[in-house]
C-alpha cells in the first residue's frame, strides 16, 4: 500500500521524454469514438480503448497509451536519455 507524500516530500518529476521523436506525435483524444491502444496490458487477452481526453502517441496508424509507450521504451521518464544511450543508438536531437 502507497503511503501519502508528506508535505515536506519534493513532487515527483513525471515527465515523460520520446527518445525518438522523429515519427511519433503526442496528442490528446478528443471525442468518445471507440480507439485502440495497439498493446496488450500484461495478462491481458485484449486491446483496451483510449478514453476521451487521455494522451496518447501517434506513428500513422500504430496508437499507444502512454502506459504501453512506457513499458515498451518508446517513452522514458530518463531525463539524461540522450547522454544514457549507447553510441550506435544515437541520433541528433536537432
Amino acid at each position: 500500500m502507497k503511503t501519502p507524500a508528506s508535505p515536506t516530500d519534493p513532487p515527483q518529476d513525471c515527465r515523460l521524454y520520446l527518445p525518438d521523436a522523429e515519427n511519433w506525435q503526442v496528442d490528446v483524444k478528443r471525442n468518445w469514438d471507440r480507439s485502440y491502444c495497439f498493446s496488450k496490458l500484461p495478462g491481458q487477452d485484449y486491446y483496451h480503448l483510449i478514453l476521451g481526453g487521455e494522451l496518447f502517441i501517434k506513428n500513422g496508424d500504430e496508437v499507444y497509451c502512454l502506459q504501453c509507450a512506457l513499458r515498451l521504451g518508446i517513452l522514458s521518464q530518463d531525463r539524461l536519455f540522450w547522454q544514457n544511450r549507447s553510441k550506435t543508438d544515437k541520433k541528433p536531437l536537432a
